[in-house]
């Protein structure tokens, strides 16, 4: 099987859908950071049709890193499964299908990556939830912060009253991300 065929072909059906994927874009450049970080524990909120965990975990393969993934959508947790087997990244990924706001709490892992596109007006809690599993030198990134940002208003808020850096960068022609350092 040619992962690239396969990866196109589910961004093609996420655009006929409507499902909302990362852009090619975005995912090359997550996965540099992957690779540039040596990522070893990823966690990622919100993966529609599970483009994103695909290519997360194909940068895992080379890192022996493990990617941990919470989506909300039961339809879409099932087809993620099979879609793990085609693309040989079972191994590398632990699918969670359910509430990431009550998931988070029990996770007991710290990660080094953290990918934060579940639903935007819940960020500010994806967040919140996440910090302290979050190991000290380890990426947050938050997707599509300049589309969403009306959305994202306590995200914002959260951000400015707890002093927390970051940089937004404008990935795509239209939207861009928020990455924080911890």
């Amino acid at each position: 099987m040619n992962i690239d065929i396969f990866l196109q072909n589910l961004k093609k059906h996420g655009i006929e859908n409507e499902i909302p994927n990362i852009s090619e874009v975005n995912a090359r450049f997550l996965r540099d950071l992957i690779k540039i970080q040596k990522t070893q524990n990823m966690l990622e909120i919100g993966t529609a049709n599970w483009y994103s965990a695909i290519n997360f975990a194909l940068e895992l393969k080379n890192t022996w890193g493990k990617l941990t993934t919470i989506e909300f959508s039961k339809l879409s947790y099932d087809s993620a499964l099979e879609n793990f087997k085609t693309a040989w990244v079972s191994e590398n990924i632990h699918a969670i299908n359910g509430n990431a706001l009550d998931i988070i709490p029990a996770l007991e892992e710290k990660y080094d990556f953290v990918f934060i596109d579940g639903m935007k007006r819940r960020t500010k809690d994806f967040l919140e939830l996440v910090w302290n599993k979050v190991s000290d030198g380890g990426i947050i990134i938050v997707d599509d912060v300049i589309k969403f940002k009306e959305k994202m208003i306590w995200f914002w808020e959260y951000l400015e009253d707890n002093k927390i850096q970051y940089n937004i960068i404008p990935i795509d022609k239209d939207d861009g991300i928020v990455m924080i350092i911890k």
